[in-house]
């Protein structure tokens, strides 16, 4: 085996000599990387960039300092790419842009979920911002998708926030009940033991017990209407959120009790005329479409003025137990106390302590739930998704030089290999390497002759 030659002249001469090993291999890479770049679909990238802006509201089981120190540090966009290519969102996608998958075994489904997670690219720029991209042959297909995309993100973002805003509301209503009913139960039991030294006051004090009893029938009733209030309301959520195009349930809206509240009246004769219309037309029928519109768009007036009437009722329920409270305050400050009253009104304390700090909490926690309903109004898209008309894939240029960057250094390489492993003598270099005396030259072959 011989040492290899590094001079410019051997280099040449190594070229000249194996020149069929340098070329082959280049030109075969060369070839192959112009043809798969030619044949290569084109791919446009299209995306949109979407401003979170600070206004997320305070966490409600966190006191309201800590809640406001915690608020700095709370990232919006946690858990943005777990979002951005879970399996709904990617499966609502390939829906949305008409990719069939309903026939496919679930191994090809999921590899063409694989396929289309590929094509998605997003990129956090900072705690308050975000892009989205998507690759498609279609340019009109990748501007629709990186719309699809950001729209599924905001939802599903906002729906985990209201889920948990929901939960906070129901957790402090149910403890609230709970307080409540042993605020009660201490309040009766002093009232009882207060009742007995009634006898003991004056004319005008005694009449402190019968408003005491009244505020509690005025309490009973406004919470009553408060049940309504909450069942219609219940009602009236499930139809708002009625697929479009679908056939709204009125077995639930007949069921909503007569409340004195706006448009009352009005839903109701327009889910009369949506029922006739829809048992004699289907729901592509204009007049029924348009029917549905009415009883939608009533659906969230009556909505919106029922919240506005659980917030005037639970204020007036407040207000009547605070009068109940300084009435009973106002008995008790006037009745002889007793030794024997005093665990009494020991428990009464505490318990109007807790009832008064939950319902501040219930108050913090609804008016979270309010503002998070709107919670997507705070994403701002500032670069909104364009029709690509520049392919962005592949990049053709890029591919023949890399393609002929790899040719020539297998090329180069085939030619070293070649000439390393020739064990033919040609110059007295080569003797050398053998460490043998040299005891002839042969002339070189001239053209025509033989050596």
């Amino acid at each position: 085996m011989k040492n290899p030659q590094f001079t410019i002249e051997e280099f040449l001469a190594l070229l000249r000599r194996r020149k069929v090993s340098f070329l082959v291999p280049t030109l075969l890479v060369v070839a192959i990387s112009t043809t798969g770049a030619f044949l290569m679909k084109h791919q446009y990238v299209s995306s949109t960039t979407i401003l979170v802006q600070n206004d997320a509201v305070l966490n409600p089981f966190l006191s309201y300092g800590m809640a406001m120190s915690m608020s700095g540090t709370y990232d919006r966009l946690a858990n943005f790419n777990e979002i951005v290519y879970s399996r709904p969102n990617i499966k609502a996608l390939m829906d949305s842009l008409g990719i069939q998958t309903s026939k496919l075994s679930p191994t090809a489904r999921d590899i063409e979920v694989k396929q289309i997670s590929k094509n998605i690219k997003t990129d956090r720029n900072s705690s308050d911002s975000f892009t989205i991209s998507y690759y498609d042959t279609v340019p009109a297909n990748a501007q629709r998708a990186v719309r699809i995309l950001s729209s599924l993100f905001i939802r599903s973002k906002t729906d985990i926030e209201n889920r948990k805003n929901k939960f906070a509301v129901d957790f402090y209503e149910k403890k609230l009940n709970q307080l409540q009913n042993k605020f009660e139960q201490s309040q009766n039991v002093l009232v009882n033991a207060l009742k007995v030294r009634l006898n003991q006051l004056p004319e005008d004090q005694r009449t402190l017990y019968g408003n005491i009893n009244e505020y509690d029938k005025q309490v009973r009733t406004l919470q009553q209407n408060v049940g309504d209030y909450q069942q219609a309301l219940a009602i009236l959520d499930t139809a708002e959120k009625a697929t479009p195009g679908s056939h709204i349930d009125l077995s639930q809206l007949y069921l909503i009790p007569l409340l004195d509240v706006p448009y009352q009246s009005d839903l109701q004769k327009a889910v009369s005329s949506y029922d006739q219309l829809s048992q004699q037309y289907t729901q592509a029928f204009p007049d029924v479409q348009t029917a549905r519109a009415r009883v939608v768009q009533l659906v969230r007036l009556v909505a919106d003025a029922i919240k506005s009437e659980l917030v005037r009722k639970q204020a007036q329920i407040w207000s009547l137990e605070k009068l109940r409270n300084n009435a009973i305050t106002s008995v008790k400050d006037a009745a002889v106390a007793e030794s024997q009253d005093q665990g009494l009104e020991t428990n009464f304390g505490i318990y109007k302590n807790l009832y008064n700090e939950m319902k501040v909490k219930l108050e913090q926690a609804q008016a979270t739930q309010d503002i998070g309903e709107n919670s997507a109004e705070q994403y701002v898209v500032i670069d909104p998704p364009q029709l690509p008309t520049v392919p962005a894939k592949p990049n053709r240029a890029l591919i023949v030089g890399g393609g002929l960057g790899l040719g020539l250094f297998l090329g180069l390489l085939a030619a070293g290999l070649t000439e390393l492993f020739d064990t033919r003598i040609r110059i007295p270099e080569d003797v050398e390497v053998f460490e043998k005396p040299i005891i002839a030259y042969l002339p070189a072959p001239k053209s025509g002759h033989e050596s």
